[in-house]
């Protein structure tokens, strides 16, 4: 079994094509934002690319949470944006919910890895649990892993320096051969995270405790999964 690092929807593409286990990781935020949901209780989690398709879900399941971002901020109407200390300060609010999400890039990048054998969320904060899962149903299955760092949609490579940071996170903790990968970021994390463009861009909306939140290591050990896809929506649960 080998390991794949790969960039953006070159990276869903692969995963696809490989028929792999893919990982998606979005470091700031929706990969931290997703295993903070389940970490918090939350039921399950519904998944869209579309603003529009979150809120038709809503009709059907009027119960249900909405959580998500355009651009870094919270949609319009929403009970919460795609901010892992957020979800953390309404921890009780969550518990027991289900939750329509959807994000700038992370929601996407999910939904455009369907071929894959297996999906799992993981980032940095849960990077030992999603390491070890990720390498069972890559033994199990018999597949490749590939690692999707996820970038920011519609924007160049560029822009997942911490993405690819937090994949090189998860990669080492699998003791299997990586076979690609983009160069591994140097420094230490909260700093690559800060000093990204992505997180530059959070800091400038002084979302200041997202990023030193999301730089942390092993916080949790929830590992957010597809279990299956729903027309436009993927449902997630935390992995058993």
């Amino acid at each position: 079994m080998s390991v794949y690092i790969a960039v953006g929807e070159a990276g869903c593409q692969l995963a696809n094509e490989l028929r792999g286990v893919a990982v998606v990781v979005d470091a700031l935020r929706a990969s931290a934002t997703m295993a903070t949901l389940l970490h918090c209780g939350a039921r399950e989690i519904w998944v869209v690319a579309e603003v529009d398709e979150a809120w038709r879900l809503k009709e059907t399941m009027p119960d249900a949470l909405l959580v998500g971002e355009r651009q870094s901020v919270k949609v319009a109407g929403f009970d919460f944006s795609n901010s892992p200390t957020e979800i953390l300060r309404a921890s009780k609010l969550v518990q027991g919910r289900r939750v329509i999400f959807t994000s700038t890039t992370g929601a996407r990048r999910l939904l455009s890895c369907r071929q894959a054998v297996a999906i799992l969320v993981g980032t940095t904060i849960n990077a030992t649990a999603v390491a070890k899962v990720a390498k069972e149903c890559a033994e199990r299955q018999q597949r490749p892993i590939v690692l999707v760092a996820s970038g920011v949609w519609g924007k160049g490579d560029e822009w997942a320096t911490e993405d690819v940071a937090a994949a090189w996170e998860i990669a080492e903790r699998m003791n299997l051969p990586v076979v690609q990968a983009p160069k591994r970021p140097k420094g230490e994390l909260a700093k690559v995270f800060a000093e990204s463009r992505h997180g530059k861009e959070l800091l400038a909306l002084g979302l200041d405790a997202d990023v030193h939140w999301c730089a942390q290591v092993d916080v949790t050990t929830t590992v957010p999964q597809v279990m299956r896809f729903d027309g436009m929506a993927a449902l997630v649960k935390a992995a058993d």
